[in-house]
């Protein structure tokens, strides 16, 4: 989930790169929602009415596809598959529609790191990006309520869940540059699967859910981290199975993890992203239930908001020294909105997979959202072609892995 996941090599010219992540985002963005529901009805069953899902294709929202009525979302996605002539059961229907929100938010969780591609110029502090990422969020959040018809609240617990959220971006940037950006991306996206099951497989009564099977349960998170160790280090690992390998150079050490004086201390950072990622939306289970699902995003925006800018002030002032306050460039601003913007567009789609209806448990909904990697890597691959060769091979080994994993996790996990 962390900003700097996405970076790496750039090897197009900055007004290239632009124009792809612009169209790629426009084209991938707003239709991904209903292709994603369409296409998992149209593989349950013989014959399929696209009309039903017109509402979440017509919608207004500016969270990339997301319904104005949250009684739409439950209405088009919920009884998609039940529009098939001879068409499922109403649980299986929510089952389906509640994984279908499960993957669109790990799309946009692996996807908002690329708005910050787009400004040109040297890029923005990452601290202050992630600033503006807290802004996004803020800003996003207020549309919530008017979208979906419900009052605007406030609720203490929905506000420590934005809290969590700053506090995983921020020790990102601490573990980066003291154990590499590889290692720490692996570090952390492993934590954050495992953090989350735990969370929803032995915490308390109001998140956990009876585990149908732990043996396999295990087997599938086995699965889960090593489609993500595998997608991570896929270049490296590619280097490793190559006889090309140029002379002097050390395998699988990038130039940001040669120079690592401190790793110990980076690697605990990284496992402190997984530990607050993988834990973002527990305090929703404890919302009043008036105050519950969407309507408590705009309280998680807000805690957003205070420790965003708390925590730039603090880095500002006492780490850089800088006097005033900080400012940036019209370009970066935008980016940093827009990548709130996506943020938030899947953490709404998580918070809509675990409401009634769908309720799908924690501990299969968080640990889909953080295989966020594997989208990561397709832009990666498709827009930006950092991932290349072999490497794209063992890509796709690691991505089978992730899948295998997702698919034994919601037959044998919490709540199965």
């Amino acid at each position: 989930m962390p900003l700097l996941a996405a970076g790496g090599r750039r090897v197009l010219r900055p007004s290239q790169r632009r124009r792809r992540v612009w169209i790629a985002a426009v084209v991938l963005g707003a239709p991904v929602s209903c292709v994603l529901v369409h296409g998992i009805a149209w593989a349950a069953a013989s014959e399929f009415r696209p009309q039903v899902c017109r509402p979440v294709c017509a919608s207004r929202s500016i969270l990339c596809g997301l319904p104005h009525m949250q009684q739409r979302v439950t209405c088009a996605i919920g009884k998609t598959a039940l529009a098939v002539e001879g068409g499922l059961s109403g649980a299986d229907s929510n089952a389906i529609a509640a994984f279908a929100l499960a993957a669109i938010s790990s799309f946009f969780n692996g996807s908002f790191p690329v708005a910050s591609r787009i400004p040109s110029g040297p890029p923005l502090d990452p601290v202050l990006f992630n600033g503006l990422v807290c802004l996004g969020v803020f800003v996003s959040s207020l549309f919530v309520p008017p979208l979906t018809g419900i009052p605007f609240v406030f609720t203490a617990a929905g506000a420590c869940g934005g809290i969590l959220f700053v506090f995983a971006a921020l020790f990102s940037f601490v573990a980066i540059p003291r154990a590499g950006l590889a290692t720490a991306q692996a570090v952390w996206s492993c934590a954050a699967i495992l953090v989350s099951f735990a969370w929803g497989a032995f915490g308390p009564a109001e998140i956990a859910a009876p585990v149908a099977d732990l043996p396999r349960s295990l087997a599938a998170l086995a699965l889960l981290v090593t489609g993500a160790l595998v997608i991570v280090n896929c270049e490296t690992l590619a280097e490793l199975s190559s006889d090309s390998t140029e002379e002097g150079e050390q395998i699988g050490s990038p130039a940001d993890e040669a120079a690592v004086a401190d790793r110990p201390a980076g690697i605990a950072s990284a496992l402190a992203v997984g530990l607050f990622g993988g834990s973002v939306l527990v305090p929703f289970k404890y919302v009043p239930p008036e105050a519950a699902g969407l309507a408590a995003v705009p309280s998680f925006g807000l805690g957003a908001l205070i420790a965003g800018i708390v925590v730039t002030l603090a880095y500002w002032k006492g780490v850089k020294k800088a006097e005033g306050l900080p400012s940036a460039p019209a370009d970066a601003f935008v980016a940093g909105l827009a990548s709130g913007f996506l943020w938030n567009a899947g953490n709404v789609c998580s918070i809509l997979a675990q409401s009634p209806p769908f309720s799908l448990p924690y501990g299969i909904a968080y640990p889909i959202l953080q295989c966020a990697l594997f989208f990561g890597g397709l832009w990666g691959i498709y827009v930006f072609k950092e991932i290349t060769g072999r490497a794209i091979n063992v890509f796709w080994g690691g991505a089978a892995a992730l899948a295998v994993g997702i698919v034994a996790l919601s037959l044998y996990g919490p709540g199965a």
